[in-house]
């Protein structure tokens, strides 16, 4: 029964690797208060959009709000609206392709912030792997044992394989 734990969830891992754009190819681990926790109702509604594609012009319809939201230093205005975007052009459910620069803005301006820069790095996995690594590499490097990010880190590195790391 214990190894079953064990190998459980890699199996899942590894199904869910080809499934989705990177930014949602599996669910993460959130605190309260993070900025995991705060983009989770938008990776939800993503991947119900993506099940649903009649859904579709309402999820378009939310970037103009997730935008109108955006105020200026405010880093999670950037980061949620620049996640929604980029999560939908993945999906392509909308053209707009700014989002992974709007999550690098947010990332600027939380340099010390590893869950910044680790959104930041999943938004140009799939377009720009050296700006990737970069955030990547900045991500693991700022992360403190034991938080969410740690384990992001730990949980999302085997699905990046997976898919070309």
């Amino acid at each position: 029964m214990h190894v079953w734990k064990s190998v459980s969830p890699m199996i899942v891992l590894a199904s869910m690797a080809s499934a989705g754009p990177t930014l949602a190819c599996h669910e993460w681990v959130s605190t309260p208060g993070s900025a995991f926790e705060a983009l989770e109702p938008l990776r939800d509604a993503a991947m119900f959009t993506a099940n649903h594609p009649q859904q579709a012009e309402a999820a378009r319809q939310r970037i103009a709000t997730l935008r109108a939201e955006i105020r200026t230093g405010e880093p999670l205005s950037l980061l949620k609206a620049g996640y929604w975007i980029a999560i939908l052009n993945a999906l392509h459910i909308t053209a707009d392709a700014d989002g992974p620069e709007l999550i690098r803005r947010a990332a600027e301006m939380r340099p010390n912030d590893p869950e910044y820069q680790f959104f930041t790095a999943l938004a140009y996995f799939d377009t720009d792997k050296e700006r990737y690594r970069e955030y990547w590499n900045r991500t693991q490097n700022l992360a403190k044992p034991g938080t969410a990010v740690t384990r992001n880190l730990a949980a999302f590195g085997p699905v990046l394989l997976t898919r070309g790391h």
